[in-house]
């Protein structure tokens, strides 16, 4: 019992931070939308610190649901096998935690998509080239002055 109580209080916590990386996504879309290249920088630097964090916290969800005697279960099958009183907040996060991935996947698709788009309207179909080869010294097509860049890398 305790180690369902453990997993459901860091379910509480896991469940806030997703919905707060939801939000930043849509923060990250509208930046996009916004062309504020500061903006941009600040809110996908921001953006990429969460997803080190959510990568940390999915494995310690893992552990946790393990240790607590339902690795590898969804949460309608963790549902299934506690009983009421077990389940305690449980039936409330499981839906919040579904909303929160879904928004996330809703806006980082949607920024992705804004993204590439801007990217073919630039003519880099492929994304942007690298400045320099692997074996450095050669300069792209255009380049004019002197580079830091230039040295052998």
């Amino acid at each position: 019992m305790k180690d369902i109580e453990k997993f459901s209080a860091f379910m509480e916590g896991y469940v806030a931070f997703l919905e707060e990386m939801a939000q930043g996504e849509g923060e990250k879309y509208a930046a996009l939308l916004s062309y504020e290249a500061k903006r941009v920088d600040r809110v996908v630097s921001r953006q990429q610190a969460m997803n080190m964090r959510l990568s940390q916290l999915e494995e310690q969800r893992e552990r946790e649901q393990e240790e607590a005697g339902l690795g590898g279960l969804s949460f309608q099958e963790i549902l299934a096998r506690l009983d009421k009183t077990e389940q305690g907040r449980l039936p409330e996060l499981f839906p919040r935690f579904s909303r929160a991935v879904e928004e996330i996947k809703y806006f980082n698709g949607k920024s992705m998509a804004f993204a590439k788009e801007g990217l073919q309207m630039t003519g880099m179909k492929d994304g942007p080239a690298a400045p320099y080869p692997p074996a450095g010294r050669i300069r792209p097509e255009g380049a004019q002055g002197a580079s830091l860049f230039e040295a052998k890398i």
